[in-house]
C-alpha cells in the first residue's frame, strides 16, 4: 500500500514547507493520464476530493495564484488558507469544492499547495492506510499537513476521506461525477482559474427556470499582464431550448468587463461556449476614475422656481455623453438636465424642471464606462410631516397632515400592515391588511382622517401612488400602552424593569418580561392584578448580553427591550497618553477590548494583556497613538459599547 515517507516537518517548529506539485507516488500510479483533467499539478490536487464530497448542486474551483500574479488585475487575486497562519502570498495553487444546494455555505474540502512557513506544532496523526500527517485546527475547520499539500476540511472524518481518496483507497469525486471531468476538459491551456458548477445552484438566474443546465464552466487565462482570456461554457440538457435570447443573456455575463472586441460565441449541440478578452488597463482606468454621484437636491424647494437644482457631491470630470439621468424611472432630456455642462464633476449642478417635481420622486445618474456602469441615486420629497394620535383602547388613530407642501389627495393613500413591512426580504410579497384613500382635492396642513380597527403592533403607511414601503412618504407604528425603563446591576446580575404608563391602570397579566425569549421567573402579575405607572419587578441571575424584552397582549407585541451590560466611565489624559477608568462597574480585564480610532484607522487593545484581574476605578491603559478621535470599550458577549471617550478639542 503506498505511503508517504516520514516527514522531517512533523513535530518541528518554524520549518519551511515547500509543497510539491508534480504529484506523488500514489497519483502517479492510479492510471489517470496528465491530459485527463487540467494540468498535472491540478490533477494531483483533485485526487484529494473524495466521492463523499459530492452533492446534487456543487462547485469545484481551481486557482493558479502564480498565473494570477502575472496579471495586473484591478480586482486583485483571491486565495484561501490564511486561517491556518498561511500567508496568502505563499500559496501557489489551490482547489476547493463546496455545496450550492442550500442557503448555508458549505465548503467540505480545500487543498492548498505552495511554500509555507508553519510557526508551531500540530498533532501527529496517521490514517488507517499508514499516511502520516500533522493535524491543525483553526476556527471551524481542521487541516492535515502532508509532505505535498495542506488539506483543510470541516471535520476529521472528511480529512480521512480526502487522504484515503488520494491514496486510492476511496472513490474520488471526479470519478463519481463524470460531468465534472467533462467540464474541466472543455478549455485547454494553463489557466489562472477554472470553476465548474453542476446542479441547480447556477450563476444564471435569469434563465435557469426556462432551460435546464447540466453544468457550467468558467476559465481565465493570462495572455499578458494587461490581457485575460475569459472562457464560459454552458451545457444544456436540451439543445432545442437554446435560443438567441438565451445566448444574449449568457453573453451579458461579460457586461462588467472591459473587452478588447466582441465576444466569440459557438454552439455545438447542447453546448454553448463564449470566448472574450478582458482589457485590464481599461478596467484599471475605469476603476481609478470616480464617477459623478452623491446627488444633493436643494433642501428648501420653492415650487415657484422654474427649475430644481441638484448638486454633484463627488466625482471626477466626466463627459455628459457618458452619463444618463433618469427621473421617476424615465430617461430625462439631456438638453435640460446637463445645465449647459460639457463634463460633470464634484461641485457642478444639474437641473430638472420644477413642473416635473412631485413627491417620492426617484433620481438616478448612471455613468457607462469600460468596466460596466456606476449609478448614484436619491429621492426628492420622500418624507412629509404627519401627526398621529392613537387611542389604544378604541383602536382608532387620527392621522393629520402637518406639512406645507400641497399634496394631491387622490394620490395619497393609507396602507395598514400587521407588522413592519421592511423586515421582509425584497423577493417576498407582503400585502397590507387593509387600505384606505381618505383624501381628495389639495391636501393642506391640518387635513386629517381617523382609522378604525388598528391594533397595537400594526404599521400604518401613508403612501404616494401605491401601498408599499417604497411608496411610503410617512409611517406610524401603533404602540401598546406604556414603556419600560430598565436598570441593571452588573455586580449582582440583577435587572429591574419599571412600567411607565401615561394614565390609569392596566391588567398586570397583559405585560410579560422575556429573557432570551423565555418568560422570566418574576412577572408583574405575581404582585397584583393591575399595574400603574411605576410598577417595578426585579429579576436575579441575568447575564450580561441577554436579550430582554417586555411584550404586551396575546400577540406578544413588543413594548420595550434592552441588552444588559456593564457600564464604565472613561477619561483620556492626553499629557500622559492614557485612558482612565473613572467610574462605573469593575469588570474582568480579560473580557474587555478597547478600540481606538485615529487618523490612520482602528486599533485594538486587549485589556487582559495590560491589566491583571479586574479593570476598576483608577486603572489606566496606555494608548500609543497620535491624534486619537475616540475610543470605545466593548465587553465579550455583548454588542455595542460599554464605555467611550472623546478627547477634548480645546
Amino acid at each position: 500500500m503506498p505511503q508517504y515517507p516520514r516527514r522531517t516537518l512533523l513535530g518541528s517548529i518554524g520549518t519551511t514547507m515547500t509543497v510539491a506539485l508534480a504529484g506523488n507516488a500514489v497519483s502517479a500510479t492510479d492510471g489517470r493520464s496528465t491530459n485527463d483533467v487540467g494540468s498535472p499539478a491540478f490533477d494531483s490536487l483533485f485526487d484529494y476530493f473524495p466521492a463523499s464530497a459530492e452533492s446534487d448542486s456543487m462547485a469545484v474551483v481551481t486557482r493558479d495564484l502564480e498565473q494570477q500574479r502575472k496579471a495586473n488585475d484591478p480586482y486583485g487575486h483571491m486565495s484561501t488558507g490564511s486561517g491556518f497562519g498561511i500567508d496568502p502570498e505563499s500559496i501557489s495553487k489551490q482547489a476547493f469544492v463546496y455545496a450550492t444546494d442550500d442557503d448555508a455555505f458549505s465548503m467540505p474540502i480545500v487543498v492548498i499547495a505552495g511554500d509555507f512557513e508553519l510557526e508551531d506544532d500540530g498533532d501527529i496523526r496517521e490514517t488507517d492506510g499508514g499516511v502520516e500527517y500533522e493535524r491543525r485546527e483553526d476556527n471551524e475547520m481542521v487541516a492535515a499537513v502532508t509532505e505535498t499539500v495542506v488539506v483543510a476540511a470541516e471535520n476529521d472524518e472528511r480529512i480521512g476521506e480526502a487522504l484515503a481518496a488520494n491514496a486510492g483507497e476511496a472513490k474520488r469525486l471526479l470519478d463519481a461525477e463524470p460531468l465534472l471531468e467533462e467540464a474541466f476538459g472543455l478549455f485547454d491551456g494553463e489557466h489562472a482559474d477554472y470553476t465548474v458548477q453542476i446542479g441547480e445552484g447556477y450563476q444564471f438566474p435569469d434563465f435557469t427556470d426556462d432551460a435546464a443546465i447540466e453544468y457550467s464552466a468558467r476559465a481565465t487565462t493570462v495572455l499578458d499582464p494587461d490581457t485575460l482570456e475569459v472562457n464560459i461554457g454552458v451545457a444544456f440538457a436540451d439543445a432545442t431550448e437554446i435560443t438567441d435570447e438565451l445566448v444574449d443573456t449568457l453573453t451579458s455575463e461579460l457586461r462588467y468587463m472591459a473587452l478588447t472586441g466582441e465576444p466569440t460565441v459557438e454552439r455545438d449541440g447542447s453546448l454553448v461556449t463564449i470566448t472574450a478578452e478582458r482589457d485590464l488597463a481599461a478596467e484599471r482606468e475605469a476603476n481609478d476614475h470616480e464617477s459623478p454621484g452623491s446627488l444633493r437636491p436643494e433642501e428648501d424647494i420653492d415650487l415657484e422656481d422654474d427649475q430644481l437644482e441638484i448638486e454633484i457631491g463627488r466625482g471626477d470630470p466626466t463627459p455628459v455623453e457618458d452619463l444618463t439621468l433618469e427621473v421617476g424611472g424615465e430617461e430625462y432630456d439631456r438638453d435640460i438636465w446637463t445645465n449647459s455642462h460639457g463634463t460633470l464633476e464634484e461641485g457642478d449642478t444639474i437641473v430638472i424642471d420644477m413642473d416635473d417635481v412631485e413627491p417620492n420622486l426617484s433620481i438616478t445618474l448612471t455613468h457607462d464606462h469600460a468596466a460596466g456602469s456606476s449609478t448614484s441615486g436619491t429621492s426628492i420629497l420622500d418624507r412629509f410631516e404627519f401627526e398621529y394620535d392613537y387611542d389604544v383602547d378604541a383602536g382608532t388613530p387620527t392621522v393629520e397632515y402637518a406639512d406645507e407642501f400641497p399634496l394631491e389627495g387622490e394620490r395619497v393613500s393609507i396602507a395598514v400592515y400587521d407588522e413592519r413591512p421592511w423586515y421582509h426580504s425584497p423577493d417576498e410579497e407582503v400585502e397590507p391588511r387593509t387600505t384606505a384613500q381618505p383624501w381628495s382635492g389639495t391636501m393642506r396642513s391640518g387635513d386629517g382622517t381617523t382609522l378604525e380597527d388598528i391594533r397595537p403592533g400594526d404599521t400604518v403607511l401613508v403612501c404616494w401612488d401605491g401601498t408599499t414601503m417604497e411608496d411610503s412618504i410617512a409611517h406610524f407604528r401603533a404602540q401598546p400602552p406604556g414603556t419600560v425603563a430598565f436598570d441593571y446591576d452588573f455586580e449582582r446580575k440583577t435587572l429591574s424593569a419599571t412600567l411607565e404608563l401615561e394614565d390609569g391602570e392596566r391588567p398586570a397579566d397583559a405585560y410579560e418580561l422575556l429573557i432570551d425569549d423565555e418568560p422570566a421567573e418574576t412577572q408583574w402579575a405575581d404582585e397584583a392584578d393591575t399595574v400603574s405607572s411605576g410598577a417595578t419587578i426585579e429579576v436575579d441571575d441575568v447575564a450580561a448580553g441577554s436579550d430582554v424584552t417586555v411584550v404586551w397582549g396575546d400577540d406578544d407585541v413588543r413594548v420595550s427591550g434592552t441588552h444588559p451590560r456593564p457600564r464604565i466611565e472613561l477619561e483620556f489624559d492626553e499629557d500622559q497618553g492614557v485612558i482612565e477608568h473613572v467610574g462605573g462597574d469593575s469588570v474582568a480585564a480579560s473580557e474587555l477590548t478597547l478600540r481606538v480610532m485615529t487618523e490612520d484607522g482602528f486599533s485594538e487593545i486587549d485589556l487582559g494583556e495590560e491589566i491583571d484581574g479586574e479593570f476598576e476605578q483608577g486603572d489606566t491603559v496606555s494608548v500609543d497613538a497620535d491624534e486619537i478621535r475616540y475610543a470605545m470599550l466593548s465587553y465579550d458577549g455583548t454588542s455595542g459599547s460599554i464605555g467611550h471617550v472623546v478627547p477634548s478639542r480645546e
